[in-house]
């Protein structure tokens, strides 16, 4: 189940703080996200705050940079 998020910190990476450019927030009408075919490593999610987790999505940037 895909978590609806709709607050402006959902549109922020955890990382960078840039925006996330996911539609998996309060904007629907956009489609499906970029992040629904993507393949985040678990290991990514060690760079997020531990308050901040499940809270917003990582942004395609810090995720090519990662796994780049």
């Amino acid at each position: 189940m895909v978590q609806a998020f709709d607050t402006v910190e959902s549109y922020q990476c955890p990382i960078c703080k840039g925006n996330n450019n996911c539609c998996n927030s309060t904007e629907k009408s956009l489609g499906i996200c970029w992040c629904n075919g993507e393949f985040f490593p678990k290991a990514i999610f060690d760079l997020v705050p531990y308050d901040q987790l499940r809270k917003s999505c990582i942004c395609k940037k810090c995720l090519d940079e990662f796994v780049g």
